[in-house]
């Protein structure tokens, strides 16, 4: 419909429908969707186009484009302002509130027709939008089609930009204002961290195996070297990495955790080296990285042996080259941090399967850290469990004063599959669970265990003894691997590492029980 063809009230009520339109969301891709559709109702356009000026003030670049017959992927170049549309509106503004080109295959005058002309479009209208006087954006209308738009398309959507204009700065302001709640969040987290560290900053236990591992730690720690912590789930890798970092010289700078087993792979890289806005959807701003984030502090990745190749090959350049780059950026970030990784895998056995590079393993392979499962140092449980009375005893108003014999006996005999992690737990539980001044642990917690006599016949592997407990835990449970009451938690574990651990066991669902997410 042409716009001359429009009345004043029509007009009236299709800038109230933008109006409501802009007013929908706080997001930019959903809103001008919106405002593509009321306007092809009165221009005859196939695309609908935000540019915005960058913080340089010397370029400006595409923000959103929205296609009524389908998404348009962003260009991936800027326009500078010497030359380009928004450059001549910032100079001639008092000369004319739009422009219309009326044939780009005749004649491209400014920056950016090339790349609209190469998009197949030849015609359009561009207006600026501008708030408190300034200039900040345009948007800008197209058809595939030439000589499409008349001056009083040009004049109607002028009077449309103010409202637009005004919809994008508070679009923008909100997400400044989310971008910065979230750092703010992601200090709070960072700080607790930290305080947590300072109260567990030391491990717990005076067996042999305990006093060569705080050995070890105490001799890398005031080095640079990456340090390799192996050893399985719930042996405590996280606080020998904190052990590192509180030893070192980078004690007064933070340290930041990564667990990359809980990231998808789409998330990592962007949660690992941040993203530049508009490098994916929903990217509305952008966000600093972990290793941006550990600058001149310690970065320590749990899970290493769980990341896809292509965080492989940036980790790699940021271990050899000690920079980055974000996603969808151009710009190269210099980044100085230790970087401290943990994994419950054989690494060197990833690698010959062809799941880890050679050359990245290599590169953490300097320091190799192994953490004893519980297991092997069993002589360090009394004190463990009297650690963990202390710490939750007070607050669940229970005042333990001894152990049960038959508890500690029970405790030694029993293997421990999820180490010192299920350990807390069953501690935890058994203080819920019981009464009075004795502590005693329930057959439910453990199992009635038998002590281990190295002259039975049915003796089992140690992955065979695994996997028939989380079989049995799992039909304890009903299935249920997440929450409260779930296999996960009975553990001592994270459910996403219990799901790797069932798979990895070749552990099928049956009528007994059956595995949910977590």
């Amino acid at each position: 419909m042409p716009i001359r063809h429009l009345t004043t009230e029509e007009r009236y009520q299709t800038i109230l429908r933008i109006d409501r339109a802009l007013n929908s969301s706080l997001n930019l891709d959903t809103v001008l969707a919106r405002v593509a559709t009321e306007l092809k109702a009165v221009l005859p356009l196939d695309h609908a186009a935000l540019l915005l000026l960058n913080p340089d003030k010397k370029t400006y670049t595409w923000s959103n484009i929205t296609s009524i017959e389908g998404g348009v992927d962003l260009p991936g170049k800027d326009i500078p302002l010497e030359g380009g549309t928004l450059g001549w509106f910032i100079e001639h503004r008092s000369d004319t509130p739009y422009v219309i080109y009326r044939d780009l295959h005749e004649e491209r005058p400014f920056a950016e027709d090339e790349i609209v002309f190469q998009r197949g479009l030849r015609s359009g209208v561009r207006v600026p939008l501008t708030i408190e006087d300034e200039i900040f954006g345009e948007i800008a209308v197209a058809s595939f089609r030439p000589n499409n738009f008349t001056e009083e398309m040009g004049q109607f959507l002028s009077d449309v930009a103010p409202h637009i204009a005004t919809a994008v700065a508070n679009a923008r302001a909100y997400a400044q204002l989310e971008s910065s709640r979230e750092d703010l969040y992601r200090e709070a987290l960072l700080l607790r961290s930290e305080l947590q560290s300072i109260s567990e900053s030391d491990l717990i236990g005076s067996s042999q195996a305990v006093i060569d591992l705080k050995d070890m730690i105490r001799r890398v720690a005031p080095t640079e070297v990456t340090i390799l912590v192996q050893g399985e789930t719930g042996t405590g890798k996280e606080l020998v990495a904190h052990m590192i970092h509180e030893l070192s010289s980078r004690r007064e700078r933070v340290m930041v955790k990564v667990n990359c087993a809980a990231l998808q792979d789409t998330l990592l890289l962007s949660e690992l080296f941040g993203h530049e806005r508009g490098a994916f959807t929903g990217a509305i701003a952008r966000k600093i990285g972990r290793f941006e984030m550990a600058h001149r502090g310690t970065i320590f990745l749990d899970e290493i042996g769980e990341i896809p190749m292509e965080a492989q090959v940036k980790i790699l350049r940021v271990m050899q080259e000690r920079e980055f780059d974000r996603v969808g950026g151009t710009r190269t970030i210099q980044v100085d941090t230790r970087i401290i990784v943990a994994t419950n895998r054989d690494l060197e056995a990833e690698v010959e399967k062809g799941r880890f590079r050679q050359d990245l393993f290599f590169r953490l392979n300097v320091i190799p850290i192994r953490v004893p499962p519980l297991r092997e140092r069993k002589e360090d449980i009394p004190e463990l469990v009297d650690h963990f009375i202390r710490k939750y005893a007070l607050g669940m108003n229970r005042a333990i004063k001894r152990l049960d014999p038959k508890a500690i006996e029970r405790l030694m005999r029993y293997d421990w599959p999820g180490n010192i992690r299920e350990l807390e737990n069953v501690v935890e539980r058994g203080l819920v669970l019981g009464s009075g001044e004795v502590l005693r642990f329930d057959k439910q917690l453990l199992g009635d265990s038998e002590p281990i006599r190295p002259e039975s016949e049915n003796l089992i592997t140690l992955e065979e003894h695994e996997r028939n407990y989380i079989l049995k835990v799992l039909e304890a449970t009903g299935g249920i691997v997440s929450g409260e009451r779930g296999a996960a938690h009975i553990l001592g574990m994270k459910p996403t590492t219990l799901q790797s651990r069932i798979k990895k066991l070749g552990i099928q669902p049956t009528r007994q029980y059956r595995v949910v997410g977590g």
